[in-house]
């Protein structure tokens, strides 16, 4: 990946700016469009078919 050496916020313009943000957040917005959907993967939790995993609810102590 190439490193980008940044102007410094202070040394800008207001313009030159908001030129970046908005270069920036286009940038973000092709890559969301572009990218390819997330591949579902099966994960296994080790446990056989027929088992269930049950948790005990919180009970609150009576004073």
């Amino acid at each position: 990946m190439k490193n980008l050496e940044l102007a410094s916020p202070s040394e800008m313009s207001a313009s030159a700016r908001t030129g970046e943000i908005t270069t920036i957040l286009a940038a973000a917005i092709v890559r969301t469009l572009v990218a390819d959907e997330p591949k579902q993967r099966v994960v296994g939790l080790g446990f056989l078919p027929d088992q269930r995993v049950h948790t005990t609810p919180y009970q609150e102590e009576q004073l």
